[in-house]
């Protein structure tokens, strides 16, 4: 008889002529998952039952249904379940049937109070490998701290920094237009200027032609226009606009506007 009280523990109970001739119970890591408490509970007693005289029939009995499709596969992806399968293979004597949970059976009842006591005086078991969405998500959560703590102590994309100091996985549905205007990499005079890409860092306008200028003041580009912010709200200004749908539309269509009529917004 197999059970598993909770993730971490499993135990196994040997019943011969009506005598409770052996228990089993083991403590797993806390990681590990159910079926891998199950599967180990069902390795033990396929050793155990392995190990008795050849004239001896056993039947083992699983209230877990999972474990026991698993251990009929040659080629489970389950290491556990792969032994299991070679050893009933080499002992045909070893009789694996399913049992329901909780349904008085005395076995499974008696079972079920040992993988009880076993929270108290079971023996730790660390053969059991880590799940591996386990160990996914840990490297997942060190990859997001690494990464987490470059991008805040770069010195390099601190426009877009400050609008987005936390790194996610989720995409931000950005398109070309939002990264121009956002990153102000693009073809802005006061851009161009300073990576000495032009001579002049003004606007057509008479005006100096940052990306705010454009999205806010310059005269050929009234039909996208929004209120401009005072200086010292201008970072809170972008990061608004940044996470509005409506004004992200109006930034690409700005932006659009610009790339297309680029000899517009060059001085003469």
């Amino acid at each position: 008889w197999l059970e598993n009280r909770t993730r971490s523990w499993s135990c196994l109970l040997v019943l011969t002529n009506d005598i409770w001739a052996y228990q089993w119970s083991a403590k797993l890591n806390d990681n590990n998952t159910v079926f891998q408490a199950e599967l180990t509970a069902l390795h033990e007693a396929v050793i155990y039952a392995s190990h008795l005289p050849n004239h001896n029939t056993s039947n083992i009995h699983v209230d877990n249904r999972a474990s026991i499709m698993a251990s009929s596969n040659s080629k489970s992806t389950n290491e556990t379940a792969r032994k299991i399968f070679k050893i009933l293979l080499s002992n045909p004597r070893i009789k694996v049937s399913w049992v329901k949970a909780h349904a008085g059976n005395l076995g499974n009842e008696r079972a079920d109070q040992l993988a009880k006591d076993a929270t108290q005086h079971g023996q730790p078991y660390s053969h059991t490998k880590l799940p591996k969405p386990y160990i996914k998500g840990l490297l997942r959560k060190r990859m997001l701290e690494e990464w987490q703590t470059s991008w805040k102590n770069g010195d390099t994309g601190r426009k877009i920094y400050n609008i987005m100091p936390s790194v996610s996985l989720r995409p931000t549905n950005w398109i070309r237009e939002d990264v121009i205007f956002f990153s102000q990499h693009g073809s802005f005079p006061a851009y161009l200027k300073r990576f000495h890409l032009s001579d002049s860092d003004y606007c057509s306008c008479g005006e100096i032609g940052t990306a705010l200028h454009y999205a806010t003041e310059c005269i050929y580009t009234v039909s996208w226009h929004m209120r401009k912010p005072a200086p010292n709200f201008e970072q809170e200004w972008l990061k608004r606009v940044a996470n509005n749908l409506v004004s992200r539309q109006k930034i690409r269509g700005n932006i659009k506007f610009i790339s297309e009529n680029r000899d517009l917004f060059w001085p003469p």
